[in-house]
């Protein structure tokens, strides 16, 4: 973002030095005093209120956050002027008396498809009659390696100062009692043709929830969602459905802000488009439910996306209303889907389906593993009572299957059935484009909820971090963090950045993940993130919470140390979990046997004798990618076995050997750009004896030891370039000590 970084504080500078050397000449006069949202142009994206320039900068500065940012090579410039704009301010008792009690406004507007910049306010009170030092300015300008000149613009004198070494003009004004600037002339230029209009303070919306929080806090912040979507352009390649729905039906949000070392906190009010229909307009007449999938959902997710109801026939109501009201074609077409469905497969939706939901709908993206796809996203789906909600969704799916020419046998994992429900865009018929990436999803059943995916295996991820107590609710860091919302809420979004970045940068282009890898340390301080809406019947009360950490990134690093040796794939080849089991099958006694996908692609193939396989099997990906070759003996593991990545060119993920279904000798484990990423020792089963991780670049990550399956002995640590990070000692698996 060109120029951003230095505008307030090279702002602040040219205030400070100016006002400071003319202070002796000029007479302060009592005058009216200009409202600053006045000057405003009424296209901001945003706007940073501060009620007291010298302690919101001293409170800004001093603050850990601040600190660490300043650090960041992306922050450079700001840094490096910050230090001169803390020493002009702090301890300087003419500053203290020119702008103690000042109010200043920073508004972002967009000036072009992709960028953005700003527009400053300061309120000088009775400072209104200043001629002397805009005429003074010129004699300080040339010490600071900058030229001035002035121009007319709508009877208002623009000064243009000049940075003689970078080109960068900063241009400002005086309107009254306000002194304005930006690094724009067409925003300095609205800004003078918006003082007769006023519309921040005539806009009866923004009014509305300005009017709501308090003045006194130091820090306000106030956001218009008309330009959100305009505003995400900068930084996103593709349209946001969530941001387009939020545009369209949020009209502005206001916030006092907490600044505190480690926590940005904003509690504040945001107000409905009345005349749009949307998702926000349908919760916001309803009374908000209990917000508890985290006790399901992994402690991998990296977003958690919740709607919730106290009544969830209420919300769909409101939908169905919304979709009927303003949108007839795309209702007439809603309207006979569902017909159409209930007919064809003679089915009751309401009955079987919606009067089972309970209080909450969560959409969550787990952190990328091996194999992943960017729509491997999976919905938790509450119960009112799970018993009635399985035999409900089973006679869906059981009639779905009569109808349907996609077989799909019901795969019973650790006790959890995974069921196929072949109804297309089933979930984006009744809820829109926002679940629309959850095609024909798989489901199964978790506690009182039933959790959907397009993903079987995201599924038995999600079945094995249950069982394993591996749940965001029992992550002591997400459970705190909760906790400093309501309990009760019609929409909540978490972010957790660890995992988010795994996201963003498994899922992008090499360019783009430069400059996300470039940025880590940056992007992980700010270790969580979230936002929330609880409806009083009229606007919503909105909460915002940035959580940072300046040590995240070596903790991550570490953890990811740890951590390695449970990053591995060994587990579900331990458990045997790739086994084809042909014995309810219809496979022939003594011969060829192929089975295939339902897009006709072969699923696995091998030989059969007496039913069960035997001799070499190989099993496909539905990308049609080779997944696994393995020996089988009447129908069990045994010898040698391969897996592979789903990858055009075969690249091995793991190789082991299987005596009586049980790994033993050397397990070997690959990354996918085909180096070695661990090497174990096996025995009847379970990881016994030496152990040896290494970095994707070949050089040794971690050595260790196991004793049936757990971590025993020294374990030694290395960074890239080979040199010693850490080491352990480890007793029974699950005691540690530092050596």
């Amino acid at each position: 973002m060109k120029r951003w970084k230095k505008i307030i504080l090279y702002t602040f500078l040219f205030i400070i030095l100016a006002v400071a050397a003319a202070v002796a000449y000029i007479y302060f006069q009592e005058s009216k005093n200009r409202n600053p949202f006045t000057a405003i142009p009424d296209d901001a994206v945003y706007i940073i209120e501060t009620s007291d320039l010298t302690k919101g900068w001293a409170k800004l500065s001093d603050s850990k956050m601040w600190n660490n940012m300043k650090t960041n090579t992306h922050f450079e410039d700001i840094s490096k002027s910050a230090a001169t704009l803390d020493s002009l301010i702090k301890g300087n008792e003419t500053m203290d008396m020119l702008f103690s009690n000042r109010q200043l406004l920073v508004s972002a507007h967009m000036i072009s498809g992709k960028d953005y910049d700003f527009v400053f306010v300061v309120n000088m009170k009775q400072a209104s009659k200043i001629t002397f030092l805009k005429d003074y300015i010129k004699s300080l300008v040339g010490t600071f390696g900058y030229s001035m000149n002035k121009r007319t613009y709508e009877g208002s004198e623009i000064i243009e100062l000049t940075d003689n070494k970078t080109l960068e003009v900063l241009y400002i004004t005086f309107i009254e009692n306000l002194f304005v600037g930006s690094y724009s002339p067409i925003l300095i230029e609205k800004s003078i043709k918006q003082k007769e209009n006023e519309n921040w303070v005539k806009d009866k919306n923004f009014q509305a929830v300005a009017g709501e929080i308090s003045s006194k806090k130091l820090f306000n912040f106030y956001f218009n969602y008309s330009l959100l979507t305009k505003f995400l352009n900068c930084y996103l390649d593709e349209e946001s459905e969530i941001a387009n729905s939020l545009t369209q039906s949020m009209l502005f949000s206001a916030f006092n802000i907490n600044f505190d070392d480690e926590r940005l906190s904003f509690t504040g009010y945001t107000n409905i488009n009345d005349s749009i229909s949307s998702y926000i307009k349908a919760l916001s007449s309803v009374s908000p439910g209990k917000i508890s999938a985290d006790k399901v959902i992994s402690d991998k997710a990296a977003l958690y996306f919740s709607l919730g109801f106290d009544n969830f026939t209420d919300f769909f109501t409101n939908l169905q209303k919304e979709f009927s009201t303003d949108k007839t074609d795309e209702y007439e077409s809603y309207s006979k889907n569902i017909s159409k469905v209930e007919k064809f497969f003679k089915i009751d939706l309401k009955k079987d389906f919606f009067d089972n939901i309970g209080n909450e709908i969560a959409f969550v993206k787990l952190k990328p593993v091996a194999n992943s796809k960017e729509d491997d996203i999976a919905v938790f789906i509450h119960t009112n009572d799970i018993e009635n909600a399985k035999k409900g969704l089973d006679l869906i799916a059981k009639k779905v299957k009569k109808k349907s020419p996609v077989k799909f046998d019901t795969i019973v994992y650790k006790e959890h059935p995974i069921n196929y429900l072949n109804i297309k865009g089933f979930f984006k018929m009744f809820f829109g484009k926002l679940f629309g990436k959850l095609y024909k999803p798989y489901y199964t059943y978790i506690d009182d909820y039933i959790v959907f995916s397009n993903s079987s295996s995201t599924l038995m991820d999600l079945i094995d971090d249950k069982l394993n107590g591996k749940t965001l609710n029992n992550d002591k860091e997400f459970s705190n963090f909760k906790s400093s919302f309501d309990e009760k809420a019609n929409v909540s979004v978490f972010v957790r950045m660890s995992e988010m970045y795994s996201h963003l940068y498994y899922y992008n282009n090499a360019e783009k993940r430069k400059g996300i890898h470039d940025n880590k340390d940056l992007i992980l301080s700010f270790t969580k993130i979230g936002f929330q809406l609880t409806s009083d019947g009229k606007k919503f009360k909105t909460t915002l919470i940035v959580d940072h950490d300046e040590e995240a990134l070596a903790n991550e690093e570490l953890e990811q140390f740890e951590s390695a040796a449970e990053e591995l794939f060994c587990e579900e080849f331990e458990s045997l979990s790739f086994i084809i089991n042909l014995e309810s099958s219809t496979a022939p006694e003594n011969a060829a046997y192929k089975k295939e996908y339902s897009e006709g692609k072969t699923q696995y193939e091998g030989v059969t004798t007496g039913g069960k396989a035997d001799g070499i099997w190989r099993s496909y990906y539905e990308s049609g990618n080779l997944k696994s070759i393995v020996n089988y003996r009447a129908g069990k593991v045994e010898g040698e076995a391969a897996f592979y990545y789903d990858d055009d060119d075969q690249l091995i993920k793991a190789k082991m050997i299987f005596i009586n279904e049980k790994i033993n000798g050397e397990y070997v484990e690959y990354y996918e750009s085909g180096s070695k990423k661990a090497l174990l020792e096996y025995k009847d089963g379970k990881a016994n004896g030496d152990a040896e991780f290494y970095y994707d670049g070949g050089k040794i990550k971690i050595e260790g030891k196991f004793k049936e399956g757990k971590k025993s002995g020294k374990w030694k640590y290395y960074t890239e370039d080979g040199q010693a990070f850490d080491k352990e000692k480890w007793k029974k698996g699950n005691t540690k000590t530092k050596k």
